[in-house]
């Protein structure tokens, strides 16, 4: 099993350095997905999650069809996150894609909400995904033109669902980054966009609802069925791939049309 690539080695030459994709979360389900999607464009993928393990799990399978990966351990709470990632990958060559598939979400009302939930929602979101690209961005082996940097979104970016505070408010300060580094990196050519998941069948998912809930929920939606992580990773896929080359600031929605399904208007008094 290969190891996490050293933080101290001395970086790459630029010129022909091997290409390098970057997934946090990547022991999660949109997460792994992400990374054996972008295995094969890429000459290795930097799989970073807090849990070692499961990190690689996702390596393992990346090697299993024919890909090359390492695992990578830190906690996005950790202050350094964006400077110990980054170093990981400037050590194992040029990063052409990044994505960040992390968040923290809570189901509860308002009123019982914690600030240090909040505040966790942002740490692990935006705040995490801001330090992880600008670390990037100025890494000693920079992103090549075109280099693509892809946040996992979210549909409470726009639509405000209840017991949901902290995670909506995080997404919606996420969406900021991905729209403010487009605009001020265009002319560096580094890409930064989302891809909005809609209802996905995760694991984490299942934890939070149980599969029964899950079922019943994935009939009553527009297209009659949950959507699946690889679908979501297609997309991140594309928006990675020279195909997207022109396509920054953008939010690429994966949601069965479940987005333009929400708008209900009031019944009113039936009697």
């Amino acid at each position: 099993m290969a190891e996490p690539p050293s933080t101290t080695a001395e970086p790459p030459s630029s010129l022909g350095a091997p290409t390098v994709a970057v997934v946090t979360g990547a022991g999660g389900g949109i997460g792994g997905a992400c990374a054996l999607a972008l295995a094969g464009s890429h000459d290795t993928v930097v799989c970073v999650d807090r849990d070692l393990d499961r990190a690689r799990e996702t390596v393992a399978a990346i090697e299993q069809a024919g890909g090359s990966a390492v695992p990578f351990e830190t906690d996005a709470a950790d202050p350094a996150f964006g400077e110990k990632v980054a170093a990981a990958c400037t050590a194992a060559g040029k990063t052409r894609s990044a994505v960040h598939a992390l968040a923290h979400e809570e189901h509860v009302p308002a009123l019982e909400l914690s600030l240090d939930s909040v505040r966790r929602s942002f740490t692990i979101g935006p705040l995490a995904a801001f330090a992880l690209f600008r670390a990037l961005a100025v890494a000693p082996v920079p992103p090549p033109p075109g280099a693509a940097f892809t946040v996992i979104g979210s549909l409470h970016e726009k639509h405000a669902f209840a017991r949901c505070l902290g995670y909506n408010a995080a997404h919606g300060a996420l969406g900021q980054v991905v729209r403010t580094l487009a605009h001020e990196w265009a002319g560096r050519r580094i890409r930064v966009n989302a891809v909005v998941p809609g209802w996905i069948a995760t694991p984490g998912e299942v934890v939070l609802y149980g599969e029964d809930h899950l079922a019943r929920a994935g009939r009553s939606l527009p297209f009659g069925a949950m959507g699946e992580v690889g679908q979501v990773a297609a997309a991140v896929a594309f928006l990675s791939s020279p195909a997207a080359d022109y396509i920054s600031g953008s939010f690429l929605t994966v949601d069965g049309a479940l987005s333009v399904s929400l708008a209900r208007l009031p019944e009113g008094d039936q009697t």
